[in-house]
């Protein structure tokens, strides 16, 4: 009589495998970057307002406590605009991208001359429709 060969049941560990997928897990959790460093920090006003704007297809103007006025580029850098050229530079930006939204970061501490200015350069490249960007104010 021929005997029966048994199969052998093979048991494979799983151990090492979970932890290195926690430790991939962990390596790219603390490496990414979620948001880029802004070159232009400002201090922005608080307001009540939660309307959301979009990430992408912006022009974003920006005028620091110093009364200096940046624009966003596409790929995040900031130029810097001279006085009195907010209104080609803004008509510039319109031109490539003619459907985005304009939002306007003034610093808190900014003076009202030169928000005003701003605000009359975008009245001079036919920009009646933009958002001022605000900090959510808290409720305490």
């Amino acid at each position: 009589m021929a005997k029966a060969k048994r199969r052998i049941g093979v048991r494979i560990d799983m151990t090492p495998m979970v932890d290195v997928a926690f430790l991939l897990l962990i390596f790219f959790m603390t490496t990414t970057v979620f948001k880029p460093p802004e070159e232009v920090s400002v201090k922005l006003p608080e307001s009540a307002s939660q309307i959301k704007i979009p990430e992408s297809n912006t022009i974003t103007i920006t005028v620091t406590e110093a009364g200096k006025t940046f624009l966003l580029g596409d790929k995040g850098e900031a130029v810097e605009i001279p006085k009195g050229g907010v209104a080609d530079a803004l008509m510039t930006a319109r031109s490539k991208k003619p459907k985005a939204f304009i939002i306007l970061k003034g610093d808190k501490g900014a003076k009202y001359g030169d928000i005003a200015e701003v605000m009359d350069a975008f009245v001079d490249a036919h920009a009646l429709n933009f958002n001022l960007m605000t900090d959510l104010k808290t409720t305490q």
